[in-house]
């Protein structure tokens, strides 16, 4: 039975909400004292316009209650223009500057592809979409990477995060065993194409047990930051 109890808790409201676009998407809420330790993080679902940040809100009022100074950014989701989404996530994190990116599932990608910015000293990868052309052979929510670059992943290899060139920074990936979205399988080959990256495979656990601050698996996100 998959855990699916973090979308029940209540959405805080933000501190301050920052926008770097005139578009409706275009937005960043922040969290926190801005005395703190940068931390942006990118929400998942498939890249789909369907999911928005709401269901991280609880993830980034929980650190910004630890004293980071948070930044949840939202960003264009648009079925076949990929391009939108990069850019609008790599313009909100030049906007926030130097930080670290926490990014969850698709997130995770993106947090992996926005290594490749300056302004991005180190990337938390949680259940990351880590491997566009094996996860589009396994056919993932039914079609969403094919969905999401409207071709195919082989055409798209500049959106591929093993060629973005990653040693240069800190990245600690994590991952459950028993992910029923994206498969464990992807952090493991990842982390073996990878060897600097910072790999844990977390036994028994789920897809969104990992952007629950109720979850035991936060306090690793702590230490990890």
């Amino acid at each position: 039975m998959e855990d699916r109890s973090v979308f029940e808790l209540s959405a805080e409201p933000s501190d301050e909400v920052i926008r770097y676009g005139d578009l409706p998407d275009q937005l960043i809420e922040r969290y926190g004292n801005k005395g703190g330790k940068k931390v942006v993080l990118i929400h998942g679902g498939y890249w789909r316009p369907e999911y928005d940040r709401v269901h991280l809100r609880p993830f980034a009022a929980a650190l910004a209650d630890q004293g980071f100074d948070t930044y949840l950014i939202e960003y264009r989701r648009e079925p076949g223009n990929p391009n939108a989404t990069v850019e609008d996530v790599f313009t909100a994190i030049k906007l926030v500057g130097e930080s670290v990116v926490i990014g969850h599932s698709a997130g995770g990608h993106l947090a992996l592809l926005a290594t490749q910015l300056d302004e991005v000293k180190s990337a938390i990868a949680l259940a990351p979409v880590s491997d566009l052309v094996s996860g589009e052979q396994l056919n993932l929510d039914d079609g969403a990477i094919q969905s999401f670059l409207g071709q195919s992943a082989e055409s798209r290899s500049d959106l591929e995060p093993i060629r973005v060139g990653i040693n240069e920074k800190s990245v600690t990936l994590f991952h459950g065993s028993d992910d029923i979205r994206v498969p464990v399988e992807l952090s493991r080959d990842f982390a073996v194409k990878y060897s600097t990256v910072q790999y844990y495979e977390l036994p028994g656990i789920g897809h969104f047990e990992l952007i629950d601050p109720r979850h035991p698996n936060f306090e690793n996100v702590l230490a990890a930051l």
